[in-house]
């Protein structure tokens, strides 16, 4: 057995009134039901702390539980069998021709994928909260990555009786005491790598300039070289 744990981090800290914690195994841990449940929770939660007119964003990253898509936005599969890929066409009044095989019928399909659609947005979006999506294998970019491996160290050197109540307890415990010392010192971090990254896509995006800019050079030399009127 393990602990799942869901929660929040600000400025100001660990917000306690978010924290999910609940015993599971590996195979049955958070899923997207659970997490959406959590967030329509949490984000109500946020609003009636902050109230009607303060602007809410919740950071998450693209584990598959946060990127669950709604039904009205999920793609056809390419495994699915040709009359389901019918179907899905025909509920989106989407024409297609008897005719056509699965192949082209997928392919009409793509052409006609509708804007995604997360569960979870949804469900934060009705209490007005914004989520927001860090680029995929970007965790260092998330200052809840910093508390999950403080956390972590915490109960390996204080666990002694490996006992999971205990381990429970000891969350808690670090969490509670995670203030806004420690939470600005994590989103100061977060913005240290922020800025690495701004620095290596400028250098990169003056590198392509420069790159494109031989380019020509280069293209307009040969066409010199291949000019008869030229000496």
């Amino acid at each position: 057995q393990r602990l799942a744990i869901s929660g929040l981090i600000s400025l100001s800290g660990f917000h306690l009134r978010s924290l999910d914690m609940f015993k599971c195994d590996k195979v049955h841990s958070i899923d997207s039901k659970h997490f959406v449940e959590w967030m329509e929770t949490t984000a109500s939660t946020l609003r009636a702390e902050h109230g009607k007119a303060t602007p809410i964003a919740i950071l998450i990253d693209n584990a598959t539980w946060h990127n669950k898509l709604t039904p009205e936005s999920e793609p056809p599969k390419r495994a699915w069998q040709k009359a389901l890929v019918a179907d899905w066409l025909t509920q989106r009044k989407i024409k297609f021709e008897l005719y056509m095989t699965k192949a082209e019928l997928l392919e009409l399909a793509f052409q006609h994928l509708p804007p995604r659609e997360y569960i979870v947005d949804r469900a934060a979006k009705k209490f007005d909260v914004q989520i927001v999506r860090i680029p995929i294998k970007h965790c260092v970019l998330n200052p809840i990555e910093l508390v999950w491996s403080g956390l972590k160290n915490y109960v390996r050197n204080q666990n002694v009786r490996f006992s999971l109540n205990d381990i429970s307890q000891l969350c808690n415990e670090w969490l509670s005491s995670l203030g806004p010392e420690h939470a600005i010192g994590y989103f100061k971090h977060v913005e240290k790598h922020e800025e690495i990254f701004k620095t290596a896509d400028r250098l990169a995006e003056e590198l392509d300039n420069e790159i494109i800019d031989r380019d020509d050079e280069s293209d307009n030399n040969e066409l010199d070289d291949d000019d008869p009127n030229s000496d």
